[in-house]
């Protein structure tokens, strides 16, 4: 009897035992803060960046531009400008007239207002209203006379068609279409309809052949450059060139046996662009000449240059103009040089140039039976920044 309490005991103490041990890991899942064995994380894909719009101007390769492409760069430059004077200053804004000209036809006139809505609607949170009033024709008795009126006469109507629309000015439009030479106008204002004082007007041009963008037909639009560039007149910050020369130059002499003297011309010039689109340049320019058995020198001027034709990034820009300066050569003689330069950049740094000048003649020496000086051609390259 006492063995079979020992094994009953011995048992119950086993069986608590293994009831005390914890389960083994295979088979069960894994707990909550850990990844199970072969999965996959994949990260989220970032949201692309969305670009800011900037102001810009429309300029495309080739000789032709369309016309669609043209006019929607205006009206989305309207719609910025929209943007800008704020929804709570122009919505609603009450649509009175849009219209194209004679030599455009009419039916266009529907297109191109609901192209400008669509355009206004994409940059800014603000509604449009129609005025139907405004191109009714009304007919009335006024002091015995038959009066015959079409869309908005008098500020009293105005201010009753905004009242009633409860909008804040009125939009007036229109496209112009020239031909000779081809280029397209859009012409906006907005009148305020509580004094009917006009509260924002503007003209947009697309130039006939760049198809730059231009504001009140004669400033381009490139307001960002133009807001640097008034900041750095007002803080006197000037706009400094460098150009780095490399060529070579003929310097005729009489009286030689050699003939004219040939040399290599390097040259450093700064100038600083100024004027009111800075297209003109004023500086310094110092070059060396060098031919190791005949001359070495050194020639020091100032420098006026002027831009030939207008910027464009697609084309070459040229510059012309002069230097006044003096050719330096100690033992052989000093002696006044005047210079005829033209130089254009063919993209950004690498610009091709030459230059006419006249060296006033000069004896090399006071034995020497010979002189130097005449027409003085010289061509290279530069580099400039």
């Amino acid at each position: 009897m006492r063995r079979e309490a020992v094994f009953l005991l011995l048992g119950l103490l086993w069986a608590l035992d293994v009831g005390a041990q914890s389960p083994t890991t295979s088979g069960t899942a894994p707990p909550d803060n850990e990844i199970p064995a072969g999965a996959s994380i994949y990260a989220k894909p970032k949201p692309p960046v969305r670009l800011e719009t900037r102001e810009g101007r429309l300029v495309r390769p080739g000789d032709q531009v369309d016309a669609n492409d043209a006019l929607d760069e205006i009206l989305d430059e309207f719609a910025a400008d929209v943007a800008r004077l704020g929804a709570n200053r122009v919505s609603p804004i009450l649509l009175e007239r849009v219209q194209v000209s004679e030599n455009m036809n009419p039916e266009f006139a529907s297109i191109l207002e609901a192209r400008m809505v669509s355009a206004i609607y994409r940059a800014v949170n603000v509604r449009v209203v129609r005025c139907f009033e405004c191109y009714a024709t009304h007919a009335e008795v006024d002091n015995g006379a038959w009066v015959v009126r079409r869309g908005i006469s008098r500020r009293e109507d105005l201010q009753a068609l905004a009242k009633k629309y409860n909008a804040q000015v009125v939009l007036k439009a229109s496209l112009t279409l020239h031909t000779s030479p081809n280029a397209m106008a859009f012409d906006v204002e907005f009148v305020r309809a509580e004094d009917s004082s006009i509260f924002f007007a503007e003209g947009y041009r697309v130039h006939p052949h760049t198809a730059m963008l231009y504001r009140s037909a004669d400033k381009m639009q490139s307001r960002e450059v133009r807001l640097k560039d008034l900041e750095d007149r007002i803080n006197a910050r000037p706009h400094f060139n460098h150009a780095l020369h490399l060529g070579a130059t003929v310097i005729p002499t009489v009286g030689h046996p050699d003939g004219a003297i040939w040399a290599a011309y390097t040259a450093y010039r700064f100038t600083e662009a100024f004027g009111e689109d800075r297209t003109w340049r004023a500086g310094v320019t110092l070059a060396g000449i060098l031919n190791p058995t005949r001359m070495v020198g050194a020639v020091i001027s100032g420098t006026l240059l002027s831009r030939l034709n207008p910027e464009n990034v697609y084309s070459i820009n040229c510059f012309g103009g002069g230097s006044v300066g003096f050719l330096l050569t100690g033992v052989q003689g000093n002696s006044p040089m005047l210079n005829a330069q033209l130089e254009c950049v063919l993209a950004h740094r690498v610009t091709l140039q030459g230059s006419l000048g006249y060296l006033v003649p000069f004896k090399s020496s006071a034995e020497s039976s010979y002189t130097v000086g005449g027409l003085s051609p010289q061509a290279g390259v530069a580099f400039t920044w």
